[in-house]
């Protein structure tokens, strides 16, 4: 070999080398922790998981740390503290922080209908029109979480007045099923896979709330304008990872199931995939990340109604730039 073929090897193979070590030097240079609040740990939240188990917040470059505040208003307190950069919960918590001086965005819609069923034990049959409460103690999630309200609601939507013709019994996170096995309440609002699982055990659905209210911003992925205005980049990129969750979700159940059952150690695959089924088939695991104005004025007008928020926001408190692109750059 002549000996200038040999020297433009060693060449180009040491530019190669030092090549790859700038690359890999850059992208850990750019590595970024996050840190995000979620109201609960639950199935809801399946996007989050699979953006994180699946490496797709790896692939952005971020190394994200995800705490359980245990409810919505501790996750978004979070938030507004500066505790974490991000918080997944009710988004309604954005306008109610915007009348008293916080300035925020939604940016993903994490779930996009109520998501939540009514159970029963005892022999109440089905019904779809909210009459069918009259009669019935219900338990919700405590107020101003929007179980409670999309409850009340629905109550005076039927003309029923609370505490004589029905009542709502406020109960905690994950006490639901326990009030309903008690007698305490006659209808429990749960979500998955406390649904599936009741039914596996003779319980069966009384009331779909998704069927009731179809789109609806029920959970949303929240973040400070001061951290979009100056780390656009960043939020663009938990975004991102957030959109190939939902498409993996859909196009690779069994893998989104996997990721499931490691949040849900307790449970058989068959009763999450049946639980995760019911979730994207009622639409309440969005296709996209894109916040949709008419599901996101639903959830305020309700709001309104039952005096959480004091008028519809003047501004609007969600932003679709990084969703529309993160679709744009996607296949």
């Amino acid at each position: 070999m002549d000996m200038r073929f040999k020297v433009a090897a060693v060449v180009t193979a040491v530019c190669i080398v030092f090549s790859g070590l700038f690359l890999a030097s850059s992208v850990q240079a750019q590595t970024r922790t996050v840190k995000i609040s979620q109201a609960f740990q639950h199935l809801l939240y399946i996007g989050l998981y699979v953006a994180r188990d699946a490496g797709f917040f790896k692939e952005q470059g971020l190394d994200v740390t995800i705490s359980t505040a245990g409810g919505d208003a501790p996750a978004f307190a979070a938030l507004t503290s500066g505790q974490v950069d991000f918080a997944q919960g009710d988004p309604a918590f954005v306008a109610i922080g915007a009348e008293k001086g916080w300035d925020g965005r939604v940016v993903v819609m994490a779930v996009d209908r109520v998501a939540i069923w009514g159970v029963a034990i005892k022999d109440i049959k089905p019904f779809t029109d909210p009459i069918g409460f009259k009669g019935l103690t219900v338990a919700t999630y405590p107020q101003p979480n929007t179980s409670y309200v999309v409850q009340k609601e629905l109550a005076e939507r039927a003309g029923l007045k609370l505490g004589v013709d029905t009542r709502i019994a406020e109960v905690q996170f994950g006490s639901e099923i326990p009030a309903l096995r008690s007698g305490t309440v006659d209808v429990a609002q749960t979500i998955e896979p406390n649904v599936t699982q009741l039914e596996e055990q003779n319980g069966h659905v009384v009331f779909s709330y998704p069927e009731a209210y179809g789109p609806l911003a029920f959970t949303g992925l929240m973040v400070s304008e001061k951290l979009i205005r100056e780390q656009p980049d960043l939020v663009q990129r938990v975004v991102t990872a957030y959109e190939k969750a939902f498409q993996l979700i859909r196009t690779n159940p069994d893998r989104a199931v996997e990721i499931a059952a490691l949040q849900l150690p307790n449970l058989g695959k068959d009763t999450i995939r049946r639980a995760l089924q019911r979730l994207v088939q009622s639409g309440s695991i969005p296709a996209h990340t894109k916040i949709d104005p008419v599901s996101w004025d639903k959830l305020l007008k309700i709001r309104v109604a039952v005096g959480d928020l004091k008028a519809m926001p003047a501004k609007q408190l969600f932003d679709n730039t990084f969703a529309d692109k993160a679709q744009r750059l996607l296949p």
